[in-house]
């Protein structure tokens, strides 16, 4: 179809088998990845299925938003340390007759750590014959935070009445070295009013903010507190339930499937919590609505 915009769902990227773990994590570090490291992530991949199912996933989202977008929009997955690239995601678009491309970052808030890398690599591409333009965060949709009091709603349900009272629903995004935050990064600040959107939207009384990954080799402050700290200061003010909220990510991946259910879960259970986290996005219905609303409102 000529003359038709064109969107490339943008995110990290992913191994599609153990085979690529490593060469997926030397695209990721920029240099050969040491094999300890290498084998320290496959042993984590092979512990949540074999593979990372975000390329899988933001594909589907991408489908999922193709189709309620219709006439006029193509969109497509690029990633930026595994394949299709965003470069590859781009000459796509461009054979395929768009004359307008459109990078929605699939990290809702802006930061140099990651969203900064992406607007980088998309706007080196191409040449003024397409235009194009980069969408960096979308962090306060109405449409976004719906979709999120959504997901908390329903697993609300799996405690009882009378044990909600004693839960803590904890919203974490993952954490990036304080610098940035320093620099003037926004990205602190708009998970932060993302949490308020959500929990004020839904009547949530007891709520955190927790950041959680932090690389593990590393030499300076990250943003704080992280994840298991949270968890001490709940054990310790009594309450006994918790409802982990992924709101920094967009689908599953090795942050949700490891990091929170399987580390964050043996963690609260060895202080004897109950620990539930909530879905995630992927392609809930609500949440494509959303994109089909950012993208919208940035073509009009």
């Amino acid at each position: 179809m000529p003359g038709h915009t064109a969107v490339i769902l943008i995110a990290l990227g992913g191994p599609r088998s153990l085979e690529e773990v490593g060469p997926f994590m030397t695209a990721f570090m920029g240099r050969p990845a040491p094999p300890p490291v290498v084998q320290t992530i496959r042993e984590r991949y092979e512990l949540i299925g074999g593979k990372s199912p975000l390329p899988d996933l933001v594909q589907a989202q991408a489908d999922a938003l193709a189709k309620k977008l219709g006439h006029g929009y193509h969109v497509y997955a690029g990633f930026r340390y595994s394949s299709p690239s965003i470069g590859v995601a781009f000459e796509k678009a461009v054979r395929e007759g768009a004359d307008r491309v459109i990078g929605l970052s699939l990290s809702p808030f802006e930061t140099t750590a990651t969203t900064g890398v992406y607007r980088s690599a998309f706007e080196a591409l191409g040449d003024e014959s397409v235009k194009k333009i980069f969408i960096p965060s979308w962090h306060d949709n109405p449409l976004f935070i719906s979709a999120w009091q959504e997901k908390v709603n329903d697993a609300q349900k799996r405690f009882r009445e009378t044990q909600r009272k004693y839960a803590v629903v904890i919203f974490t995004s993952h954490s990036i070295p304080q610098r940035y935050i320093t620099a003037g990064d926004p990205y602190q600040k708009q998970v932060e009013e993302t949490a308020k959107l959500v929990a004020g939207g839904i009547d949530i009384k007891e709520w955190r903010i927790a950041w959680q990954s932090k690389g593990a080799r590393a030499t300076e402050p990250w943003l704080e507190p992280e994840v298991e700290k949270v968890l001490d200061r709940v054990s310790a003010e009594k309450f006994g339930y918790i409802l982990e909220v992924p709101i920094g990510f967009t689908c599953d991946h090795m942050e949700t499937l490891y990091d929170i259910d399987i580390v964050h879960r043996k963690y609260a259970t060895g202080l004897g919590l109950v620990f539930e986290r909530v879905d995630s996005l992927n392609t809930s219905p609500l949440f494509i609505k959303a994109l089909v609303d950012i993208v919208k409102k940035a073509t009009p």
